[in-house]
């Protein structure tokens, strides 16, 4: 077991809590520092860790190329794109 040192005022803080929801003082403080550590949690997971390019998301969307595709796919798919959206 590990001992974390904190002020009067926060540990009475702390007591009248756990008074108030009848619960020791150890379950009030292991219960606020879980309520922090979830909240933590989620902004760091929730951040975008990578860019990922336009490329790589239209294969996530479904785009599949011709079987056909040339090496200057670039102009082709320009000139698809024109001829679908003009």
């Amino acid at each position: 077991m590990n001992t974390i040192t904190i002020d009067n005022n926060t540990y009475d803080s702390i007591a009248r809590y756990a008074k108030l929801n009848n619960i020791s003082v150890s379950e009030a403080v292991v219960t606020g520092l879980n309520s922090f550590l979830e909240k933590f949690k989620e902004k760091v997971s929730t951040k975008d860790k990578y860019y990922i390019s336009p490329e790589v998301k239209a294969l996530e969307v479904g785009f599949r190329c011709p079987q056909d595709l040339s090496e200057d796919y670039r102009q082709e798919y320009n000139d698809m794109l024109t001829k679908k959206y003009l």
